[in-house]
């Protein structure tokens, strides 16, 4: 049909103004399909690695070795391996864990190189053997012995390979993990031995079939330590908060992109229509049918969405594979094979179709229904004073400034889009930000505020007497609500007169060790107040137990309760002066064999330092990924504005006004609306980030504050201003472009 020629004549005329909508689309449909490919073959690759390795349910140690394993796994419906570890110290701050290797549970994946064969071998987690020289054929020497790395591998329970369960960071410069035969533990001294369970049955409830397997073990006379459950372990959860992060994530940013581009369609086809009504209006008569119009303009959206989404998935299927390799490399999980999703790429090309094809029909469609004779007449709608612009009174203002405000009030659609477009940008631009500054704040700022001491000591088994100098004692069991396992915290016993050990209150006066505290990110999470009396359930033995809280301290270290050791003590049953942990400012001489874990405060910068030198880089992706938006939608609008003020600029270039001034009247129209945008996108923010880190609390069991820092959103109001100005410079030259004859050719139509 001669009439579809037009369609390639239009796109042309307004070429910028098309393409930037063009690449909002292909921004969508790329960063829908990545992030669902990266989370759909992660979660492939972590659920098949779990499930054929057998990842265990629980760990722990005994104090006595369990006599008829056989027996208490019939009893238990479990399977039951017993492995050996060893921490082998390499030098002062590089720490190597030695686990024999395991047959029924947490099988080793060897993922390069060969499996072990004889004596004198090792398997080496490959972030630590990368980080410290030891590649395959390489050798090194731990706990007395001479080993040869043979290859490279994963296990089940070490995917994120944490040297202490209740870390945050994986530092391969300072820890990793080995696998070697059990036959060279026959002369390690002190090596721990841990027995490793799994369920048969698993659609109960973890917890209760470990409460059960625990009083099993108990009627047995063995007495347990180091108690993990794999819903707990951040070794195993991390990985699954990723997964679960990206697939949450693949919707609502794409979705966003596609509305942004789907409402500054459907303004400017509504536009181009109206502009042109007196031409369909002449097409109606000369026989054209309603729907051959509809097709003709429809083209343009359908076109967009169909070439957007191409492009975009044709960007994103190169970039899966390397995103979950590097996603892996953090991971340390075996990549059998990486699948590109035919499903994922046709809802990256549909989506958009069908949100900007919807959105147009229903305009075009609306403005199609009038008939030709009022088609011909032309375009009879006047700007009207809408109600916002009356209770706005604009006289009161002087001519500038009430053109500006009348300029934008007065075209509701285009204000529409320019505030969700710049709101959007915004939100994601504070986002990476916000993040950065929330883990900095925790770990550098409110861990060392609340903990003054810089050892942590935990025991295998109960302690007595008093702590040594520079020491204090302190007692610590896992619970969790009744109606919710899923929440998991530490409810601690310290010393009532504890100096190294210092909450305040949101007023940031000191609250007394003597009370009962609890730290605010559990106190949200639960919804307790001070005065209250709260029930919670011992992991160790399932009863229920009852505690009154005196005060919420003002602390983000973590989800705890703490309380005097005392009654911590007499409420569990636990013998008068006795101790599970020390809390030491200076480094304690004490056998390993008689530790569960150690943790050293010093280490926590250097890791944070590595968190955020990989989190720089993620925020300068969003960062310019968001400047890109913004310039996109700011363009988009001012070029709209100036398209619909041709006659207003050439009336006043007739009046004599000079170039800057018009540019000033037009183009600086919508800074109002950009700095309400920024300002509403504050707490939109804020308001997500709290939705997101309350699910990763869900899924790791760990609570993060949101901290918006006041330099952080200096920085992304002037990159969104700077943004701003650059789109101006883009459209100034169709300011000076419009000709004083244009306002001639108005009065003669």
């Amino acid at each position: 049909m001669a009439l579809n020629k037009r369609v390639f004549r239009i796109l042309k005329e307004n070429l910028l103004r098309y393409l930037g909508v063009l690449l909002l689309i292909i921004l969508g449909s790329y960063s829908f399909i990545v992030a669902a490919g990266i989370s759909q073959n992660l979660a492939v690759l972590v659920t098949t690695f779990t499930e054929e390795h057998m990842q265990e349910d629980l760990s722990f140690s005994t104090d006595k070795a369990i006599s008829d394993s056989a027996k208490l796994e019939k009893a238990s419906d479990a399977i039951i391996e017993e492995y050996m570890s060893f921490d082998a110290t390499l030098s002062d701050s590089l720490t190597l864990r030695l686990l024999s290797k395991t047959e029924k549970l947490n099988i080793p994946a060897v993922i390069e190189g060969q499996a072990l064969s004889g004596p004198g071998e090792i398997l080496l987690d490959p972030a630590f053997a990368k980080a410290n020289g030891y590649p395959v054929g390489s050798s090194i020497s731990a706990a007395g012995k001479n080993f040869t790395v043979v290859g490279f591998v994963s296990l089940p329970h070490y995917i994120y390979p944490l040297k202490n369960v209740y870390d945050i960071m994986v530092l391969p410069d300072n820890f990793g993990v080995g696998v070697i035969n059990r036959e060279e533990f026959a002369d390690i001294d002190n090596a721990a031995s841990i027995y490793s369970v799994r369920f048969n049955d698993r659609t109960q409830s973890l917890n209760k079939q470990a409460t059960q397997f625990r009083e099993r073990l108990h009627a047995e006379g063995i007495t347990e330590s180091d108690w993990i459950d794999i819903m707990n372990n951040k070794r195993a959860r991390m990985a699954w908060a990723s997964i679960t992060g990206l697939k949450t994530m693949s919707v609502p940013l794409p979705a966003a992109m596609f509305l942004l581009c789907c409402l500054i369609i459907s303004i400017m086809i509504w536009r181009m229509i109206r502009h042109e009504s007196v031409i369909i209006g002449t097409l109606y008569a000369q026989g054209y049918r309603r729907r051959e119009l509809m097709r003709h303009y429809m083209a343009i959206p359908l076109l967009l969405a169909f070439a957007g989404g191409v492009i975009g998935s044709l960007l994103a299927l190169p970039s899966i594979a390397p995103s979950v390799m590097a996603m892996v490399s953090y991971y340390n999980v075996p990549v059998i094979d990486i699948e590109l999703s035919f499903l994922n790429v046709l809802i990256g090309i549909l989506t958009p179709i069908l949100f900007l094809g919807l959105g147009s029909y229903l305009v075009i469609r609306s403005e199609l229904k009038r008939s030709p004779a009022e088609l011909m007449k032309g375009d009879e709608q006047k700007t009207k004073v809408n109600a916002l612009e009356r209770a706005l009174k604009l006289e009161r203002f002087k001519f500038s400034t009430k053109f500006k405000l009348r300029e934008q009030l007065r075209s509701i659609s285009r204000l529409l889009f320019l505030f969700l477009g710049v709101t959007s940008a915004s939100v994601l631009m504070l986002f990476g930000f916000t993040v950065m500054n929330s883990m900095n704040y925790v770990f550098n700022n409110s861990i060392t505020e609340t903990y003054r001491f810089e050892y942590e000591y935990a025991f295998k088994d109960l302690q007595y007497g008093k702590a040594p100098e520079g020491a204090e004692v302190f007692s610590a069991g896992r619970f969790y609500p009744e109606n919710n396992e899923g929440i998991e915290f530490y409810i601690t016993g310290v010393e009532p007169g504890s100096t190294i050990l210092t909450l305040n209150n949101s007023k940031g006066n000191p609250l007394p060790n003597d009370q009962t505290n609890i730290t605010e990110p559990l106190a949200n999470r639960l919804g307790i107040r001070a005065g209250d009396s709260v029930s919670f359930i011992n992991k160790q033995d399932g009863k229920l137990y009852t505690f009154h809280i005196d005060a919420v301290a003002d602390s983000y270290a973590e989800q705890f309760i703490f309380m005097p050791i005392d009654e911590f003590n007499a409420q569990l049953g636990l013998p008068e002066n006795s101790y599970m942990g020390l809390w030491s400012t200076k480094k304690l001489d004490i056998p390993d064999g008689q530790l569960s874990g150690t943790k050293s405060l010093s280490e926590m910068p250097n890791a944070m330092d590595e968190l955020l030198g990989s989190m720089i880089s993620m925020v300068a992706g969003m960062t310019l990924v968001s400047s890109v938006v913004a310039v996109i939608i700011l363009y988009l609008v001012t070029s709209l504005i100036i398209e619909e003020n041709k006659n207003t600029i050439s009336l006043f270039k007739i009046f004599g006004y000079r170039p800057r001034e018009i540019r000033s009247l037009i183009l600086d129209s919508s800074t109002f609306v950009i700095m309400a945008a920024f300002i509403i996108s504050i707490p939109v923010m804020a308001a997500s980030m709290g939705a997101m880190y309350g699910y990763l609390g869900t899924m790791i069991n760990l609570v993060l504050p949101t901290i918006i820092s006041p330099l952080y959103v200096v920085v992304c109001f002037v990159v969104i201003m700077l943004t701003y100005q650059f789109s101006k410079l883009l459209c100034a030259k169709k300011v000076n472009a419009v000709s004083m004859s244009e306002a001639l050719k108005a009065g003669t139509e």
